[in-house]
């Protein structure tokens, strides 16, 4: 992302590809994170009538889940610096009538000034700013005193994979994280929320909700996940010089699918992924 109106320093390097079929992997992925996004949603207290700003909104499936929460008499505005992203999740928004979320492309971090919302959320965003405590302190501008913000992020070296019963994928999933790594990422953002939120100046004292989604190493679902995740990562994992075209392709549709096919046990389809809230202070 680059961000409207931002200072020099500029955001991480996008690690994935742009354009429909990765929106659709992020309309699949969304599935996998429903669950534990659900749970800190109203653990956190999103609720009836509350106003919502969900910050890097993508293909919108965040803002679907809230505005089904804050119901008819809430509202959603997701925001996103993706403009096709923004057109599809406003023409998902159509196409199931929904009328208490809305989109539009913004930084929110520069937000105009204007109503205060009751809550900010987002879902793997602090992850690609480069001062995830600034960024935070910046949202909780736009949330009203005693206001919730609401946070997914992943803690990327932590998976329940064992390398020695499946090399493939570790391979693969190390490969990702020094992708994020290498594009100026943080991908164990999931691990310093608490801290950030404190260092913010936020009230981050519920128990955070952690999760490690998991599925039988056969089902089609889990080949799916990660070389839909290995296709739209191919294109800077070569531009940073971590493996050539050809040598990736082989070892995801050949050795991660025969690995996958022959296994016997539980794969992951997410790195540990943490859900923080936090409410600011009354006054």
């Amino acid at each position: 992302m680059t961000p409207v109106g931002a200072e020099d320093v500029q955001d991480a390097d996008y690690a994935f590809a742009r354009g429909r079929a990765e929106y659709e992997r992020l309309i699949e992925q969304a599935e996998i994170f429903r669950p534990l996004t659900e749970r800190m949603l109203r653990h956190a207290g999103i609720g009836a009538g509350m106003h919502v700003l969900d910050i890097g909104c993508g293909a919108g499936d965040v803002s679907f889940l809230a505005g089904a929460l804050v119901g008819p008499e809430g509202s959603v505005t997701g925001v996103d610096l993706d403009g096709d992203a923004i057109g599809v999740a406003e023409r998902r928004r159509a196409a199931q009538q929904i009328a208490n979320v809305s989109f539009r492309q913004a930084d929110a971090r520069h937000l105009e000034s204007g109503r205060l919302f009751d809550a900010a959320v987002g879902r793997f965003v602090l992850m690609f700013l480069p001062d995830p405590t600034e960024a935070l302190r910046l949202f909780a501008k736009r949330v009203r005193p005693g206001g919730i913000l609401a946070f997914c992020e992943q803690v990327g070296s932590v998976t329940a994979t064992p390398a020695g019963h499946q090399p493939a994928l570790a391979a693969l999933l190390a490969l990702f994280t020094s992708a994020f790594e290498r594009s100026g990422a943080r991908p164990d953002i999931g691990a310093e929320m608490y801290s950030r939120m404190r260092d913010a100046g936020l009230l981050p004292d519920p128990r955070p909700l952690a999760e490690v989604v998991l599925c039988p190493a056969r089902d089609t679902v889990a080949y799916r996940r990660w070389a839909l995740f290995a296709r739209s990562m191919l294109p800077k994992i070569v531009e940073y010089g971590l493996g050539a075209e050809d040598e990736i392709r082989r070892r995801v549709e050949h050795d991660l699918r025969e690995e996958l096919l022959a296994g016997t046990g539980l794969v992951p389809l997410s790195w540990l992924t943490i859900g923080q809230w936090a409410r600011l202070s009354a006054q």
